[in-house]
This record gives structure tokens, C-alpha cells and sequence, in this order.
């Protein structure tokens, strides 16, 4: 078996096996390489088509010609440095945690894995674009999160936003997580469920945050 994205998301567990137990050294930058691209494009592609501007619209208007421009220009900017940031977060974190929990793993084999649930991710990122050019349908309400069915039930936004952080996608990042976390470590399958459940509700409250926040305010006050 070699390594390989493909292969690892058809079968994850003789992927972790063979990532576990192999003694060589895995040439993974080219993949760490993808996976930074794969997330300027998905980004900078988001920014192109005004995914995120929907707050900032009666601010943008306020501008004319070039300073337009250059508004639009920086937007970008933002975006493709958001790209590396989500990039970074979700590959170097969680791998950080796997190479600390588990004596025997190395770093580059904890980056291994922790690439699987990277390009998962960004598969999510980019079904958001394709709802939003196909039914321009935010992130939250995407149909295969909970944001749909909390609309219905819930009025406050940050819940909404946290409801939609939960998806399919998420569940799936969540399988990967338990199945590398129980490969690399003699944890029972429920305190490793507990400990991961726990951090991915920090982070769906921090994506449910960081959307509630008017942060364009503070950028143009």
C-alpha cells in the first residue's frame, strides 16, 4: 500500500495502519503543498464571487474608481490570508495533539494523518461555493448541516452559526479524528470520542463567534 489521499479516504483504517507502523520516512510536503493551494484557490475563489461581502455591501458602495478597486483588492487579500490561516489551524493543531498524546508517533507521521480530515474540510469549503452560485445559500444554511433545521427553531444568531458548523462533513472529520486517535494510542473508544467531541465544540463555538462578531464594523469605523 503507498500513501495517498485517495486511497486513505476509501480506506482510512489500513491507511492509518500503514502510516502507524511504517518505519520509513513519508514524503508528505507535496501533499502539505496541495493542501495550502487547494485553500488559496477555495478562498480566493469565494472572495471573486462575493461570498462573505453581504455585511460589508453598504460600506463598499461608499467607495468610487481606484479606492473601490483597492477595497476589493484588499478583500482578497483577506480572503487567500484566511486560506492559509484555516489551512494551518486545521492541519498543524491537530496533528500537534496527536504527536503529544501519542509517545510513539512522530510529528510527520502525526501530519500524515491529520492531512486526511484537512482535505475533508476543504471539500466542505468548497460545497459552500457551489450552493452559493447555485442557490446562493450562506455556509449556514447549508443542507447538510443542522443551520437549516436550527432556523426553524432558534432565533439567536450565534446558535444558528453554531448549528451550521455541524455537519456531515464535520461527523466525517470526527470519524477520521477517533480512528487516528485510537490507532496511535491505547485510549478506550469513548474517553477518545469525549476528549475529541469536546475540542471540535470549541472549535464549531469558535466558527459560530468569529461570524457573529461584526467584525467589518470594527474595519470601518
Amino acid at each position: 500500500m503507498r500513501y495517498g489521499l485517495r486511497e486513505g479516504l476509501k480506506d482510512p483504517g489500513r491507511m492509518i495502519d500503514f502510516v502507524s507502523d511504517s518505519e520509513a520516512v513519508i514524503h508528505i510536503k507535496r501533499y502539505i503543498t496541495a493542501a495550502f493551494i487547494a485553500g488559496l484557490l477555495i478562498f480566493g475563489f469565494s472572495a471573486v464571487i462575493g461570498m462573505g461581502t453581504q455585511e460589508w455591501a453598504g460600506n463598499f458602495v461608499l467607495f468610487y474608481g481606484l479606492e473601490y478597486d483597492l477595497q476589493r483588492f484588499y478583500f482578497l487579500l483577506g480572503r487567500l490570508g484566511l486560506g492559509l490561516l484555516y489551512v494551518s489551524i486545521v492541519l498543524f493543531l491537530p496533528a500537534l495533539f496527536y504527536w503529544l498524546i501519542a509517545k510513539e508517533a512522530t510529528f510527520k507521521q502525526s501530519l500524515a494523518l491529520a492531512l486526511f480530515p484537512v482535505m475533508i474540510l476543504l471539500l466542505e469549503q468548497l460545497s459552500y461555493i457551489v450552493l452559493m452560485v447555485w442557490q446562493g445559500i450562506d455556509w449556514y444554511s447549508s443542507p447538510f448541516s443542522w443551520g437549516v433545521v436550527g432556523q426553524y427553531f432558534i432565533d439567536h444568531a450565534w446558535f444558528v452559526y453554531f448549528l451550521g458548523a455541524i455537519s456531515l462533513f464535520k461527523f466525517w472529520v470526527i470519524y477520521w479524528q477517533l480512528m487516528t486517535l485510537r490507532g496511535l494510542t491505547k485510549l478506550k473508544w469513548w474517553a477518545a470520542f469525549l476528549i475529541l467531541l469536546g475540542l471540535n465544540i470549541l472549535y464549531w463555538s469558535a466558527t459560530a463567534t468569529l461570524e457573529w462578531l461584526p467584525l467589518y464594523q470594527y474595519l470601518f469605523l
